[in-house]
């Protein structure tokens, strides 16, 4: 009796017999890895354009030296001890291979292993973070999107469009539709630099972090496209992508007409055309203010290419992309340290001894 009882005890453990396997944490994470791994290979496999743009904005913030500020939400593998790891994080970014190869390297077995960073950051950044989700506008309803904003002047096209879309279920889209039955809402376009998007899309336009106060503080939008788009100049995203490494996106953002919304074509009120810390007198007609941010919300994105060729960087130059600031420096250094032995008499002696020697 007791002899069957440590046999049984020792199967458990050791898997052996027609007991249960115990599950070790190597195998736990392995199974994990493999299901991250399937969940991307389904992603690419459905909507690989959508995962690549939404991967460019990513790496547009990632690069920026305001990275601090735009790069929200950041990714927790990246934090230590509180402190952000960028470096490590823009190494892990480096690395990534174009969609269209990793869809192909993802097949081989085992892919996971050697790869776990990777996999985990695009698995974090595509699959993992909440809403919005981004779906496909085909070019057959471009013009309805379009339309929601009555411009009058005529635009180029954007390359591609997405819609944001959020759960009904959620707390701020049930309130956002208590809002929208009482007072009503109407479309505008906001630009930004690409950068800023990673956090825009995920925590939505913030009063706070805009720096155009001339005619008050607050949100600043228009139903003319031609006035959003030089706020949103081309920036470089991810040199892998298959849109091209240059990108530019503006917002349509759905507004409710609250009057906290300032502007001049929604309402005869004349209150509603200035707000109390402006210094540039009303707000101009075309242009909408929105005071609070609870009360616009980004609904479709408008992305602008510029279709260079994928080309692979070799590491030199992947360093001197992330490393702009130091390259500066360093480069001013050597420019001081050129003029100073111009006019060193020392270094002039030294300098024709060595043309004299080479014949020159």
């Amino acid at each position: 009796m007791i002899a069957e009882d440590v046999n049984r005890t020792m199967n458990q453990i050791t898997g052996v017999g027609d007991e249960a396997v115990v599950t070790t944490p190597n195998r736990t994470e392995k199974i994990a890895g493999e299901k991250k791994v399937s969940n991307l290979k389904h992603l690419l496999e459905t909507n690989i354009v959508a995962a690549d743009i939404r991967w460019s904005i990513f790496v547009a913030a990632c690069q920026s030296y305001r990275f601090d500020s735009c790069l929200k939400p950041y990714p927790n593998q990246f934090v230590t001890d509180g402190n952000k790891n960028i470096d490590a994080l823009r190494e892990v970014v480096d690395k990534t291979k174009s969609f269209s190869l990793l869809l192909k390297k993802i097949e081989e077995p085992n892919f996971y292993r050697g790869n776990e960073d990777i996999i985990d950051l695009l698995h974090w950044l595509l699959i993992e973070l909440p809403e919005p989700k981004f779906k496909n506008i085909p070019k057959k309803e471009f013009d309805f999107v379009m339309k929601l904003v009555p411009s009058e002047v005529a635009t180029e096209a954007p390359n591609l469009i997405f819609q944001m879309v959020w759960s009904p279920e959620s707390s701020s889209e049930m309130k956002w539709n208590d809002f929208t039955k009482k007072y009503g809402t109407f479309f505008a376009f906001h630009g930004s630099r690409l950068e800023n998007f990673h956090s825009i899309l995920h925590y939505g336009l913030q009063q706070h972090m805009n720096k155009n106060s001339l005619f008050g503080k607050g949100i600043y939008l228009s139903s003319e496209l031609t006035v959003s788009l030089p706020y949103s100049p081309s920036g470089y995203g991810w040199g892998r992508s298959i849109h091209g490494s240059e990108l530019s996106c503006v917002a349509v953002c759905e507004i409710i007409n609250h009057p906290d919304v300032k502007c001049q074509d929604k309402d005869s009120d004349p209150s509603r055309s200035i707000t109390t810390d402006s210094i540039g007198g009303k707000v101009p007609n075309k242009y909408y203010l929105v005071v609070n941010s609870d009360l616009v919300r980004v609904r479709y994105l408008l992305v602008y290419c510029k279709e260079t060729p994928y080309r692979v960087g070799s590491g030199a130059i992947s360093w001197l992309r992330n490393h702009k600031v130091l390259v500066f420096i360093m480069s001013y250094l050597v420019m001081l340290a050129a003029i100073g032995a111009y006019h060193n008499p020392h270094a002039q002696r030294w300098w024709k001894i060595l043309l004299r020697k080479f014949n020159l």
